[in-house]
């Protein structure tokens, strides 16, 4: 065997470690559903994140804005079903699998699929969970730890959807076609 094929398969072993995925031919309409979902969602929290320093800017004088309170609600139910979807996807990962790269990816693209892809899944998993605790136990120490981790979720999606376009429009295989069209790759 020679290193290449040691390396994409100590890469894979990765990725399969790290977020319990096996091979599929593609992705499964649910697990496509739940993807774009989340980006949708994720999209909403930026305007609906607005709404909460309103919220906490208000004296004993001044009650928030009704509309201010719906949107900080929007955006706390917002988190928890992005969490909720998370968590789903993490399941389908391991019962359904994910589609590998392809066969010419070098190892260095494998690392980094494997290492952005936690990244994502953990900014998933702690955004809500550090947002619920600004909301509910502790503003002061919650909040701040809850904006690091949204500018690094900003950081980690730029770089994903980047690398996403750089796989369409510079590699032209079908990365990005079967995660919007669910093309299948032959196995």
């Amino acid at each position: 065997m020679d290193e290449r094929s040691v390396s994409i398969r100590k890469a894979s072993r990765l990725t399969r470690t790290l977020l319990v995925a096996r091979p599929a031919a593609g992705y499964s309409v649910v697990q496509r559903l739940l993807h774009w979902g989340v980006v949708l969602l994720c999209l909403t929290q930026i305007p609906t994140s607005w709404a909460i320093a309103r919220t906490h800017m208000t004296h004993a004088f001044m009650q928030p804005a009704p509309f201010d309170l719906f949107l900080h609600r929007v955006h706390a139910w917002g988190g928890w079903l992005i969490l909720a979807f998370a968590v789903v996807r993490i399941g389908l990962r391991y019962l359904h699998g994910v589609p590998p790269l392809p066969a010419a990816s070098s190892q260095i693209t494998r690392w980094g699929t494997a290492v952005s892809h936690a990244l994502l899944y953990g900014l998933l998993f702690a955004l809500p969970i550090t947002g619920t605790g600004a909301m509910y136990v502790n503003s002061a120490a919650f909040a701040p730890i809850h904006r690091v981790l949204t500018w690094s979720l900003l950081a980690v999606a730029v770089v994903h959807a980047a690398a996403a376009l750089w796989h369409h429009l510079i590699r032209r295989d079908e990365v990005l076609r079967r995660m919007i069209t669910g093309v299948r790759t032959a196995k």
